[in-house]
């Protein structure tokens, strides 16, 4: 068992990081937002913590990656009412931890959860706070905050004035990294008086019959652009992505016309990605697509154009119809 801590004896002035669980599973994107975290609470000569609202200790799965995480500190706060996600009662926890630990920064992943509570625990506070970070840095002893902004044409760096700083932070854009001290963990108490009551109530819980996408951790992706031409192209991705133990992703416009969900966007506003291999069918390669992909160790590009900005940074490029090279590929994968 590891030690308690009463909310008012918590340390201060801190770098917090929110960890999300889901059916006891920590999810990878928090483990991905300590990698910058861990840098700028190095910079600043703060503490790094990982903070994280559980129903039980129980049916954690993940403490092997606690242990060896970047976190100088892991807070749990455990209480039976927790076990579901409810935004009114997860933002009134947040809130007391924040008001009694001071902290100089807290931190979210992107995720639907993060997007959802992040700003109801700014509204609460009253500060600011920055969507969709993709890079941070220190510089004059203030946090500096880079995200995309019209239209992802301009990436703007922001100053918060608000203690403490608050962001999201876009999934993928940093990748996991592990510390070599094992973090403490704590477990804060609350007092007696504190009402663990939300105002929502849930009746039944049918989980998604998608399965979620791993972009941000694939080893292959396949990726589609307008050059497919239409939607019945594009979901042929998922055959050849079957057939390599690849994942699908595409691009912006693709996904604003309907032809794949919007979470499997990869690029500024979507998920940053680092496979092994990138192959990517009809994509031109605009900056707003290629920020999020570049650092693939090995990219083939599938186009007509043989100036495209993708096929000129591949590593390999197939110039021809993207559809048709598809069709062959499955033609011959398929045997």
């Amino acid at each position: 068992m590891f030690e308690k801590i009463k909310l008012e004896d918590l340390s201060k002035e801190n770098i917090l990081a929110y960890g999300e669980f889901y059916k006891g599973e920590l999810n990878s994107s928090s483990l991905e937002i300590l990698s910058p975290l861990k840098e700028i609470a190095q910079t600043l000569n703060k503490k790094l913590i990982l903070v994280s609202l559980i129903g039980s200790l129980e049916n954690i799965k993940d403490w092997e990656e606690i242990k060896k995480s970047l976190a100088d500190e892991v807070w749990f706060v455990i209480n039976e009412e927790l076990k579901d996600f409810r935004e009114d009662l997860y933002t009134e926890v947040l809130v007391k931890i924040v008001k009694f630990s001071q902290p100089y920064g807290f931190f979210f992943p992107a995720t639907k959860i993060g997007m959802s509570l992040a700003p109801r625990v700014a509204g609460a506070l009253q500060v600011g706070l920055c969507a969709h970070v993709n890079n941070l840095e220190v510089k004059d002893n203030q946090i500096i905050m880079a995200r995309p902004t019209y239209g992802e044409n301009i990436i703007a760096k922001l100053i918060s004035k608000s203690i403490p700083i608050m962001a999201t932070i876009s999934l993928g854009a940093f990748g996991i990294k592990y510390g070599e001290k094992e973090p403490s963990i704590k477990e804060i108490i609350f007092p007696e008086d504190f009402v663990w009551k939300s105002k929502l109530k849930i009746r039944r819980f049918a989980p998604s019959k998608k399965k979620p996408t791993k972009l941000s951790t694939a080893k292959v992706i396949v990726a589609g652009g307008r050059g497919l031409k239409n939607k019945e192209t594009f979901q042929k991705l998922f055959e050849l992505a079957n057939l390599l133990g690849a994942e699908v992703g595409a691009t912006r416009p693709v996904c604003y016309e309907g032809w794949v969900e919007e979470e499997r966007m990869i690029g500024i506003s979507g998920v940053t990605v680092r496979p092994k291999v990138y192959i990517g069918f009809g994509i031109s390669g605009a900056l707003q697509h290629t920020v999020g992909m570049e650092n693939s160790e090995f990219i083939i590009a599938v186009n007509t154009d043989k100036e495209a900005p993708l096929v000129k940074i591949a590593n390999l490029a197939l110039i021809g119809d993207a559809g048709k090279i598809l069709e062959l590929l499955l033609k011959n994968l398929s045997k």
